[in-house]
């Protein structure tokens, strides 16, 4: 028998701790400098740069965050739900992909799997 949506709510609720936890360590390192130096400041003038204005992960590195979700949830992070552009911080992703996670979790939004993809007959 399957799980009601109530009751897969209840069980999201019990992972949510551990979710943002593993997902926050997963950021924190995915942001890290390669070389655990930390990084030099924009530089200052109003002439502008670019170092600043980027988001600090984007959306399509945040897709590798679904070894989070597959480890805590069982499920996969559907690239569907991640803002386009990336998060500025760990607060935002959070903020931004828990609560969409629980609707996939709980079957309120329906997210594409893509089909498996056929491998060539040998010759």
């Amino acid at each position: 028998m399957s799980a009601t949506k109530d009751e897969l709510a209840k069980a999201f609720d019990a992972k949510l701790p551990e979710l943002v936890s593993q997902l926050e360590a997963w950021f924190e390192q995915e942001t890290a400098p390669i070389d655990g130096a930390p990084g030099a400041d924009a530089p200052s003038g109003d002439g502008g740069s670019i170092i600043g204005t980027g988001p600090a992960i984007d959306s399509k590195r945040v897709v590798d965050a679904r070894v989070v979700t597959k480890k805590v949830l069982d499920i996969e992070l559907p690239p569907a739900i991640i803002k386009p552009g990336g998060y500025t911080s760990c607060k935002e992703m959070i903020d931004d992909i828990v609560p969409k996670l629980k609707k996939v979790f709980t079957g309120e939004i329906k997210v594409k799997t893509p089909k498996p993809v056929k491998q060539p007959e040998p010759a």
